[in-house]
């Protein structure tokens, strides 16, 4: 008994030793979207055709606020087909790539996650079933798995399309998701992924999403500007935004109620789906008044974190800003709305 009871020790230690263990691949991504936690987008930079054109160009000293603020994650939306040759095998820009390597690198020196993902490519928005489009699709993917493979998975994840909508609808997204996931897979097997809702990542839109069952190591993403009315008004995107101006958000019973709703509805997929959820973009643009801005940001947060989710706000420092770029400094309250404190 006690040479049997040595022997599986002696295996356990070997086994461990030469990192046999595996964890499952569920369990990664549950873990990973702990490590997502409280996050920020970089928005209006890197998914501009260039850099700056839209508001943000990147700096170092931005990050640092950010690791300073005590968030735990960055997403950095990307244009990936905006810096890609048109022939194939689509090559992407070096120079492009190693800036995008720069502002990774500064997130992970900060020990932030780094969330990477393809913004814009409204060609495949608007025809999905173009080959062009798709192999482009496919062909980014595989350079920057290949480019990312020695990247600690636990500090990088992937977010293989934003906001599926227009003529990519939900079935054809759910067609092209295992597509693209054995594209990755096929080079990299450990890299979590984020798979956003159809329909621009709209949250009741999370039961039309069909991932494979036997693709474990996923995230699954939704978005949050609800109410509409009050979250984008006045933004210059929107038809008819321009008369939402005035509208509040003060934290009624009713306000609330539906907000909490809404976080059961999508608890209860994530429970009954058994996948982890992330709330990938979710904020108030700055034509609100700040402090029905506060209000909402500190409610939605509270009751993201209370449903167990992770989440990355929009924006850093453009629209929806947390942060004033004139005056290098968090907006007054913010941080606390986030973290309360």
């Amino acid at each position: 008994m006690k040479l049997y009871l040595l022997s599986i020790l002696l295996f356990i230690s070997i086994s461990c030793n030469e990192k046999e263990i595996k964890i499952p691949d569920s369990l990664k991504a549950i873990n990973r979207n702990g490590y997502i936690g409280t996050g920020i987008n970089l928005g209006n930079a890197l998914e501009a055709p260039n850099e700056g054109e839209w508001g943000l160009y990147i700096e170092e000293r931005f990050i640092d606020s950010i690791k300073q603020a005590a968030f735990n994650s960055v997403r950095i939306p990307i244009c990936w087909s905006c810096h890609t040759n048109s022939s194939y095998p689509y090559a992407i820009d070096d120079l492009f790539l190693s800036r995008v390597d720069e502002v990774i690198g500064w997130c992970l020196e900060k020990e932030l996650l780094a969330i990477i993902t393809i913004h814009h490519f409204n060609e495949l928005y608007d025809s999905p079933d173009e080959a062009l489009y798709r192999v482009m699709f496919f062909a980014i993917w595989e350079q920057l798995t290949q480019h990312y493979k020695s990247v600690d998975h636990d500090k990088l994840i992937f977010e293989p399309l934003n906001e599926p909508h227009s003529n990519l609808t939900a079935d054809k997204w759910n067609q092209l998701i295992p597509e693209i996931v054995d594209v990755i897979r096929s080079v990299d097997r450990e890299r979590t992924l984020i798979i956003d809702v159809p329909d621009y990542g709209y949250h009741q839109s999370i039961t039309k999403l069909s991932i494979p069952d036997n693709e474990k190591n996923i995230i699954v993403s939704v978005r949050y500007y609800l109410p509409y009315e009050f979250t984008h008004q006045g933004a210059h995107w929107v038809e008819g935004a321009d008369e939402w101006i005035g509208n509040t958000w003060t934290g009624t019973t009713d306000q609330k109620n539906t907000i909490m709703n809404d976080m059961d509805f999508i608890k209860t997929w994530a429970e009954e789906n058994n996948r982890p959820v992330t709330f990938g973009e979710w904020g108030s643009i700055i034509y609100c008044d700040d402090q029905s801005r506060l209000t909402w940001t500190e409610f939605v947060h509270e009751q993201i974190e209370a449903s167990g989710f992770s989440s990355t706000y929009f924006d850093f420092g453009v629209f929806f800003r947390a942060y004033d770029l004139d005056n290098d400094h968090w907006l007054d309250d913010f941080l606390q709305a986030f973290f309360n404190n």
